[in-house]
């Protein structure tokens, strides 16, 4: 498999995905309520310079997919399997709010100046293949432009990437505004 097949596996993948975003709330000091989440967690934290680490993001990935009981599930389900994992006090999905594009940026900017956390979302993209569809992106800073940080940090290939803000808004409305931030 090449390296951009890779990267087409895991680009968008809810799965990979949530499992980054599970890990960076993990090394921040975040218990999740899964014992085998929190043990891939814990699998990858403690991992030696030898270690596979690919081998133990998929296992993550795996109790992540098992945590959400479904292959593509409905953004109902992903908020409910992330409140079970931290706390429905914890994880809220407000950052699509309010209607205002101006007012929902001042918002998302407020939430990442007092939290320095990346968050999840759902946007409608073009796929090298020219579908069209919907697909997730863990937002790592909004700015004037939008940074959206590698879905999976374990293996070799850089899926970071930039595009400005007014593209991201356009493509995080088309898919409804639906985000997963934790605090």
């Amino acid at each position: 498999m090449t390296a951009v097949e890779a990267a087409d596996l895991k680009a968008g993948n809810l799965g990979v995905t949530l499992s980054t975003w599970i890990f960076i709330l993990f090394s921040k000091g975040q218990q999740p309520d899964s014992a085998a989440v929190a043990a891939a967690c814990v699998a990858i934290r403690d991992a030696d310079a030898d270690a596979e680490l690919d081998d133990l993001g998929q296992q993550l990935v795996s109790a992540v997919v098992e945590l959400l009981a479904s292959a593509a599930p409905d953004f109902e389900r992903v908020l409910e399997a992330m409140k079970a994992l931290f706390g429905d006090g914890q994880v809220g999905d407000d950052l699509g709010q309010p209607a205002d594009r101006d007012e929902r940026a001042r918002g998302i900017r407020r939430y990442q100046f007092g939290r320095n956390l990346p968050w999840i979302a759902r946007i409608i993209d073009r796929f090298p293949d020219g579908q069209v569809g919907a697909h997730w992106v863990m937002v790592e800073e909004l700015t004037d432009t939008v940074k959206v940080m590698d879905p999976y940090p374990w293996d070799e290939v850089d899926e970071q990437y930039v595009m400005p803000l007014g593209d991201f808004m356009v493509k995080w409305e088309l898919a409804g505004c639906e985000s997963v931030r934790f605090g």
